[in-house]
């Protein structure tokens, strides 16, 4: 086994120095490998000593410094603050936020890289006239004069925007920088800008008892600092290696920085004679894998790890290329691995407790206040009772509350809805369901401190509390400006304010298995190494780094570009090949989530030239070819249990017409509905399906002429019943809405309001028609009737039917049925209602027929009077010529009894089929039947 870096820093200066090490200070790019530094040097140690102070530069540097540096939010406020003075335009905070977090960033770096900010924020007219450019290249002056000049090309309006902003930056950058001073604050570019021109001028010391260790693309400040230590007899330890930092290999961009330093007058000097040659030569078993899917390279390195023999569990690292797997992998891991530490920023975006405050600010901004009522949107109650969180404090409550919103429709909910009778007040619903507009802060908090109470594993503690700590921040800062947020920009600023952070995990870094993210891994060295995610998009990623100062200008003046990240990502990888032994690389293939799907460059690197070189890499794919699901066919048999279901039907149940013309469509389909019993999930609609409508226009005629029943109806009589159809339209609106007792306070809103027109239109057109054909009798409105039909085998299958409209006019009884939809009238002859392969079946006209059939059978016929079957259908009632009359082969139908022995037969033989027959229940052979079929998904149609 091989030292790993920290060991040999520790190693050489403990030989170097001995006890007088404790002299010295020990610094790195971050602090996690001091932790480290001090372990290794314990080993090497046999009595006890005073440990050398170990730390990060960031802490060195603010050690030297008078000034406090404030959050990033501060930050953005203060210069929110400066920005106002000097812009053209007034600009809200809310609306500020981003680009001001985009400039405070810029800031630091102009600062940290030690650029001129006066000829950097100059337009080019005054760029030119400037006498000091003589620290600029003729490249970085043609890269300034390249830019203006492609500038100028851009449109009018374009040019004014941008130059409006440009040449407030220098000023602003001034004051900006002057405000914090006066308040004794600087951002973190300042305080090394002020440390390093001190230093430079001769103002400060700098001690040379101080060892930087690990450190690669160094800022332009910290160049200085290291350089004037250096002076003073500071030391460095560089970690590279010959494959990608030696001269020779210009083409590798790992080591663009050490080149780079090695021709440095002062950091040369630090560099060895001989760089290690450790990538070639003790190269690691490498194994590149594609697998397709996140959660499929969790799964999969929970694979490889029960099979490895994991003795030191703090020597194996996994590293994530995408944070978002860090639970995924969490969840993967074997039992037998019982210490984890986690050490990386996870995005507060993806926590649950970010998403249940999301919703709930939504809750609030879609509430509504009236007549000291505050009501809220069902999906904003619905995703609220539905959030793991709440779910799991109300238990098997928050299903009770979810089933009643459902299964009643109700579209906006006052608190008091969520309760049952006499059931007991629920103080997180109380919490959660309220007016929050007096103060968002409060209300925010409130669930929070609510939440944080309850058992809660301790990641999600950490989340609420760092939520917590922001909201605070916030109200303090808004408070401390006298700002006004309302409800959307409260949102908004919310949202990108928790989008930016990132919660780090609290732990024992020198136990157990190590996960992080590839920054974490600086300096740090294990034996094996995971590596997930490596797809291009992930690792380095795009360019997604945002900057108000153009690509050339930033390139001109020194300023960080997308080249240099891509050189430190390459760095940071190509370091961990130098004292590994074993590398599991993995990368998603699946592009279907909007990412490309491709290895990162860095894998192809070491494909075509590492793996040429020492044959150490190797190749793998755990990826399946898609196939495209092919429906499998289903039939069900009948069996004993389905036998006993079906002989119910001869005593206990009833058969509709809807069930047999759902057997004609498709055998299955009346098995899952009738049989096997599976229902349609309810849901929540604000606007009305055709199953509604249709019930809606059924109810309305129901209530319009059950008040006039046995009455014999003339035309005047019938124009009157129109006065009452509005308040019969917003009763049914109500009671479908989940609103049957308070009518008086339901609204009509959006589609529904159309819908109700419509609704009205028709039973207008109804009842225009009923004055046209007037006088009649209204018997029956929705009469239940039954009847057993004798089949060949003894059975008697009952069937039930509710007749929309049972009227006696002339010598005729006229059996209507109201279709709100395109059905038919005619039809070809009774076989073919029976047919399930006709292309013309008619299953309008059989339901007809069928009520016919009950109503003839019944005691209320006299076996005097024609039955005239009769189709209301919504296609037809606004047509000049309507009639309602069934069509048979062209001519209308005048008695249906003529044809009751034909519909009797073809009756029987269909119900035998079902209730005698060993036919089994198979599926259509017509897919359009299936198009809105509730149950398409098990069958995959």
């Amino acid at each position: 086994m091989q030292n790993t870096f920290l060991e040999e820093v520790a190693n050489s200066l403990y030989n170097q120095l001995g006890k007088d090490i404790s002299n010295y200070t020990v610094i790195f790019p971050n602090r996690r490998a001091g932790l480290f530094f001090n372990r290794a040097l314990r080993k090497l140690i046999d009595q006890p000593i005073w440990a050398p102070e170990a730390m990060a530069i960031e802490d060195f540097v603010r050690q030297k410094s008078d000034f406090a540096v404030p959050d990033q939010l501060s930050l953005i406020f203060s210069l929110h603050e400066v920005f106002q003075k000097h812009a053209p335009f007034k600009e809200d905070f809310e609306q500020f936020y981003f680009w001001g977090d985009m400039l405070v960033k810029d800031f630091n770096d102009v600062d940290h890289y030690m650029a001129d900010a006066r000829p950097l924020f100059s337009n080019l007219l005054e760029w030119k006239k400037l006498a000091d450019t003589d620290f600029l290249t003729e490249e970085q002056i043609q890269l300034i004069e390249k830019f203006w000049k492609s500038f100028e090309a851009k449109p009018k309006d374009a040019q004014e925007k941008f130059t409006r902003n440009w040449n407030i930056l220098y000023p602003v950058y001034q004051d900006f920088r002057q405000k914090l001073k006066e308040e004794n604050q600087a951002y973190n570019g300042m305080l090394y800008r002020d440390y390093a021109e001190k230093l430079k001028a001769g103002e400060l010391q700098i001690s040379g008892n101080l060892i930087f260790a690990g450190f690669n693309a160094l800022t332009r400040t910290e160049e200085i600092i290291i350089s004037e230590a250096v002076k003073q007899g500071a030391q460095i330890f560089w970690d590279m290696d010959t494959y990608y930092a030696a001269p020779e290999s210009a083409v590798q961009e790992a080591g663009n920085f050490f080149r780079e330093y090695s021709n440095h007058t002062i950091l040369g000097k630090t560099f060895p004679d001989e760089l290690p040659n450790r990538i070639l030569e003790e190269t690691p078993q490498i194994n590149i894998t594609e697998v397709k899917g996140n959660i499929a390279q969790a799964k999969f390195l929970g694979q490889l790890l029960s099979e490895q023999n994991i003795e030191q569990p703090e020597k194996t690292a996994i590293i994530l290329g995408d944070e978002s797997l860090l639970f995924p992998v969490l969840y993967a891991l074997p039992e037998e691995i019982q210490k984890v530490n986690v050490t990386m920023g996870y995005p507060l975006r993806f926590a649950s407790i970010y998403q249940l405050m999301n919703i709930c600010l939504y809750l609030q901004k879609n509430k509504r206040v009236e007549a000291e009522k505050t009501t809220f949107n069902h999906r904003d109650v619905l995703k609220i009772l539905k959030h793991p969180f709440v779910g799991n404090l109300l238990g098997e409550g928050a299903k009770t509350k979810i089933h009643h919103i459902e299964a009643n429709n109700i579209i906006r909910l006052e608190l008091k809805d969520l309760f049952e009778e006499n059931e007991e007040e629920n103080p997180l619903l109380e919490i959660l369901f309220k007016d929050g507009s007096d103060n968002y802060f409060l209300y925010l908090r409130t669930i929070l401190q609510y939440v944080h109470q309850e058992q809660i594993e301790s990641t999600e503690q950490e989340f609420i509390a760092e939520i917590y700590k922001q909201i605070n921040q916030l109200e303090q800062i808004i408070r401390e400006f006298k700002l006004t947020l309302d409800i959307n920009a409260f949102i908004r600023l919310f949202n990108r304010i928790i989008q930016s952070i990132r919660v780090p995990f609290s732990g024992e870094p020198l136990e157990g298995i190590q996960i992080m993210g590839v920054l974490e891994s600086r300096n740090l060295d294990f034996d094996n190494i995971y590596f997930l995610s490596m797809s291009e998009d992930n690792f380095p990623g795009g360019a997604n780094s945002q900057s108000f100062i153009p690509y050339n200008i930033r390139k001109a003046y020194g300023l960080p570009t997308l080249e240099q990240r891509d050189a430190i990502y390459a760095y940071l990888f190509n370091r961990l090949l130098q004292r590994s032994n074993h590398m599991h690389l993995m990368y998603n293939s699946d592009n279907s989530g909007g990412k490309g799907g491709e290895p990162s460059r860095y894998l192809l690197q070491l494909q075509y030239e590492l793996g040429i070189q020492t044959k150490k890499v190797q190749l793998q794919s755990l990826n399946q070819d898609p196939q495209a699901a092919s429906p499998v066919p289903i039939t069900i048999e009948k069996n004993e249990s389905i036998w006993k279901i079906l002989k119910s039907y001869n005593h206990d149940k009833s058969l509709s017409a809807s069930a047999l013309r759902t057997y004609l469509n498709c055998r299955l389909q009346f098995y899952f509905r009738y049989l096997a019993g599976l229902k349609e999930r309810d849901e929540v609609s604000e606007d009305l399906d055709a199953a509604d409508f249709g019930n809606i226009l059924h109810h309305v005629m129901e209530n319009i002429y059950e008040t006039v029943l046995n009455q014999k109806l003339d035309a005047n009589k019938i124009i009157l019943l129109k006065k009452e159809i509005d308040s019969f339209i917003k009763q049914e609106f109500a009671a479908l809405y989940g609103k049957k007792l308070e009518v008086a306070d339901f609204e009509f809103e959006g589609r529904n309001i159309i819908i109700r027109d419509v609704v009205k239109r028709m039973v207008i057109q109804i009842l225009n028609y009923d004055v046209q054909i007037a006088p009649f009798t209204v018997k029956k409105v929705e009469g239940e009737f039954q009847y057993e039909v004798p089949l060949d085998d003894g059975q008697k299958i009952k069937l039930q039917g509710s007749i929309d409209r049972l009227d006696e006019k002339d010598n005729s009884i006229r059996v209507i049925d109201y279709k709100s939809g395109g059905d038919e009238v005619k039809f070809p002859d009774v076989e073919s209602l029976f047919d399930r392969d006709h292309k013309n079946r008619n299953g309008a006209a059989m339901q007809t027929l069928f009520y016919s059939y009950l109503f003839i059978k019944s005691a209320d016929y006299d076996g005097v009077k024609n039955v005239v079957p009769g189709l209301y259908n919504g296609k037809g009632l606004f047509k000049s010529d309507f009639s309602e009359k069934l069509k048979l082969n062209g001519n209308e139908l005048n008695n249906a009894e003529l044809l009751m022995n034909d519909f009797e037969n073809g009756l029987k033989d269909i119900l035998s089929e079902i209730f005698s027959s060993e036919q089994p229940f198979g599926q259509t052979e017509k897919l359009e039947n299936c198009t809105y079929c509730a149950y398409r998904t098990i069958c995959n149609r």
